[in-house]
């Protein structure tokens, strides 16, 4: 087996049931520095209207997967890459405060291709993907989560930072406000067959997104076809709905899915 899908009372990245524990689809640390003691309020995006709904702090259940990991798995395996995260973050703010590319910070001795806090940094999505891949019940690559509790080197993420496009619209509008977002799960298909290829999301705070996803080996996409026909009808059905009805291009810019400049 190379993909695992464990069920709702088990850790999504190890499978062990001893003390769960909740996962922030953004850092709660990064959502108390973006926004301090703020009541927060959350939204949809897009063109669908959605009622708004309070979440009174960083710690609220809605800013939470549904699915959870294990006390382990969220402390000792996850910590390094959680807090290097938060280390990247506030290295790319200061990049934007002075008008340079984010994704420039990748340049600096600390985040040379391959080193332990490079590695960590990317880690810190694998675990974020692999959640958003539990949450509707799909099989998650095992070498991904391995890779994001620290038991793999191999990173199968690529990660693209930059500045969030609907924050910079808003820039000469209301000025530098205070702004989080996540984009959930968009799973690639092949334009042929539908059937599942990759898995993507993106999350920003502030100024910055990030945009995240991992393909799928084709041993993996065999083992979906042979193992998981239940996830399989699920993506050929989203996919060909997709392309009989196209993504706005404004919604391929918003997600990560387009560059503005190509």
């Amino acid at each position: 087996m190379i993909l695992q899908r464990f069920p709702i009372t088990s850790c999504c990245l190890c499978g062990s049931s001893e003390k769960l524990t909740g996962e922030h689809k953004i850092k709660a640390s990064a959502l108390r520095k973006e926004f301090g003691r703020e009541a927060l309020v959350i939204g949809t995006a897009g063109p669908t209207k959605s009622k708004t709904k309070s979440a009174q702090s960083a710690n609220s259940k809605h800013l939470k997967f549904n699915v959870s990991i294990c006390e382990a798995c969220n402390t000792s395996r996850t910590q390094q890459a959680d807090r290097e995260f938060d280390n990247f973050h506030d290295l790319a703010l200061e990049k934007v405060k002075i008008n340079e590319d984010p994704s420039s910070v990748f340049e600096m001795d600390r985040y040379s291709e391959g080193s332990e806090p490079y590695l960590n940094v990317f880690r810190y999505f694998a675990k974020l993907l692999s959640c958003h891949i539990a949450q509707v019940n799909a099989p998650i690559p095992i070498m991904l989560a391995k890779f994001a509790i620290g038991e793999s080197a191999f990173n199968r993420i690529w990660l693209w930072v930059k500045t969030d496009p609907t924050y910079h619209q808003a820039l000469p509008y209301i000025g530098e406000h205070q702004y989080a977002a996540h984009g959930g799960l968009i799973v690639y298909g092949d334009k042929n067959t539908n059937e599942p290829n990759a898995f993507h999301s993106t999350i920003t705070v502030g100024p910055i997104q990030y945009v995240f996803h991992t393909r799928l080996a084709p041993t993996e996409k065999i083992e979906i076809l042979e193992k998981y026909p239940d996830f399989l009808a699920w993506c050929i059905t989203k996919v060909q709905h997709a392309k009989e009805n196209p993504i706005p291009e404004s919604t391929l810019f918003q997600f990560g899915l387009k560059d503005e400049d190509a």
